[in-house]
């Protein structure tokens, strides 16, 4: 038969201890007939009207869920780690309950599924086309024109002090009729 201080010993060596400690499903079993105990004996208390004793009671009932809880968090950030894991030894399993083994091996499998869909997808990526780079204007006025770069262009200051440019090979641009003009009697663009 388990104690109290048996769940408290378990916490400490789990809190203690690098790797799983042992929690077989016999265990958890009397971990299981211990509740059940402490409710019958609940139940008693309160046929019998023993206030003290009810509060007494329930407040173990409390103090040893509140234990298994954290028993349960550290045991199962453990099995998280054994999941990352590509081989697990049969004794390390053999420290679970049969519960606890489900969930390693689902989590090892899902976590498992998970990167090499992960990898997959960056592996299959297409490669990126080569698109023109386009410049987009500032508003799209009627006065402008869109025309195509046939060879680099430095940046330059137009007589209303705006600055074009630079502008590479095989750029399309927006500009002023003005500029596009010049641009395309130098042979630098065409219209696009």
């Amino acid at each position: 038969m388990i104690t109290y201080s048996e769940f408290i010993r378990i916490l400490r060596d789990e809190s203690n201890s690098r790797s799983l400690t042992s929690l077989t499903d016999s265990k958890v079993a009397d971990m299981i007939e211990y509740m059940s105990l402490t409710k019958r004996s609940l139940q008693e208390a309160k046929r019998a009207g023993d206030e003290e004793r009810v509060s007494d009671v329930s407040k173990q009932i409390e103090n040893v869920l509140s234990t298994i809880n954290k028993i349960i968090d550290i045991r199962l950030k453990k099995i998280y780690q054994l999941s990352l894991l590509k081989n697990i030894d049969q004794s390390t399993k053999d420290m679970l309950s049969s519960k606890e083994t489900v969930i390693l091996d689902k989590l090892a499998s899902m976590l498992s599924e998970y990167k090499r869909s992960f990898l997959n997808q960056i592996k299959d990526a297409e490669p990126a086309r080569e698109e023109p780079k386009v410049v987009e204007s500032e508003k799209n006025d009627s006065n402008k024109v869109v025309i195509k770069v046939m060879s680099d262009i430095p940046q330059f200051i137009w007589k209303n002090n705006k600055t074009y440019g630079p502008f590479a090979f095989p750029n399309v641009v927006e500009v002023e009729k003005e500029v596009a003009d010049i641009l395309i009697k130098s042979g630098k663009a065409v219209l696009a």
